[in-house]
């Protein structure tokens, strides 16, 4: 069971602490989510660390107030965090945006960084494809207007609109267990009360794009990184083409790839007993700077 605290990095910003002891871990969700989409796994990982869930700027309960939700501002804000609450070099977990937020921080700041488990990461487009309830779910926030209406729809019914989120982001959405879908309905329904989620969303998903259509600057921040990782890949994956994954495990032969078969963009919400399989039998080929501690 996790407890919440927050601290101050340039305002304040909220944080699940879920136990363990050793190397910090800590997990970053991706665009439009927060601290709950680990919720099935983040207990369990205290097995090889100290876990800690960090809602970024503009999403869960970490308000803006007055601070951009860019990625190269969560980068920074994850550098922060790591320099003044972590003991030692991390291993960051990251969903989505969460996993290109961890490449930025492993390019910038090496020394922080102990390695990657990159889920679903938000990578270059390699393979385009036309699935039109993607497109416009992810084009409507950015259009001046539209995106305040599907806030306001949210507001209205959080419930219908986080089924139709589910819709993109699973494969398989019955594979949600009721109390994860509970917890995931609870964040909905708070999210609904704040009036920043629009802007903040479209803000990072502007930067987003920005930082992913320069494919070349992005190929040499990924070829700089020192630190080991594990790319893991959904290969219903609607957002992010599981070709991306392909295609960044051919840039880092070194880094190890898991595809998992009939798994959309959160594998560890949709089949966590196989997201924790996968990370266990990395850490295992690891030295042990990150090792269990309480198996």
């Amino acid at each position: 069971m996790a407890s919440s605290m927050e601290v101050d990095i340039n305002g304040p910003v909220f944080v699940a602490d879920h136990g363990g002891t050793g190397t910090p871990i800590l997990l970053i969700h991706g665009l439009g989510g927060s601290h709950v989409n680990w919720s099935p796994v983040a207990d369990q990982l205290s097995a090889f660390g100290s876990v800690r869930a960090i809602d970024l700027i503009g999403f869960g309960y970490t308000k803006p107030l007055g601070r951009s939700s860019a990625v190269e501002s969560q980068r920074d804000l994850i550098i922060a965090y790591l320099l003044d609450h972590a003991d030692a070099p991390a291993l960051l977990v990251g969903n989505s945006m969460g996993g290109l937020i961890s490449i930025l921080v492993a390019e910038a700041a090496p020394e922080l960084v102990d390695g990657l488990v990159l889920v679903d990461a938000a990578l270059p487009t390699i393979r385009p494809r036309l699935d039109m309830p993607v497109i416009k779910g992810l084009a409507r926030p950015l259009i001046p207007g539209l995106g305040q209406k599907m806030y306001e729809k949210a507001v209205e019914d959080p419930e219908s609109y986080m089924n139709q989120l589910f819709e993109i982001l699973f494969h398989d959405g019955s594979a949600l267990d009721p109390e994860t879908r509970e917890i995931a309905l609870d964040m909905a329904k708070a999210r609904a009360e704040m009036p920043w989620v629009a802007s903040s969303f479209a803000d990072a998903a502007r930067s987003l794009f920005r930082v992913l259509i320069r494919r070349k600057a992005f190929v040499s921040r990924v070829e700089s990184i020192t630190a080991p990782a594990l790319i893991m890949h959904g290969d219903k994956d609607r957002l992010v083409d599981v070709a991306s994954a392909r295609w960044l495990a051919e840039k880092r032969p070194d880094w190890q790839l898991e595809i998992f078969e009939d798994v959309g963009h959160v594998p560890q919400l949709e089949v966590p007993d196989r997201f924790m399989a996968a990370v266990e039998g990395w850490l295992a080929t690891r030295p042990e700077s990150v090792s269990p501690t309480q198996l």
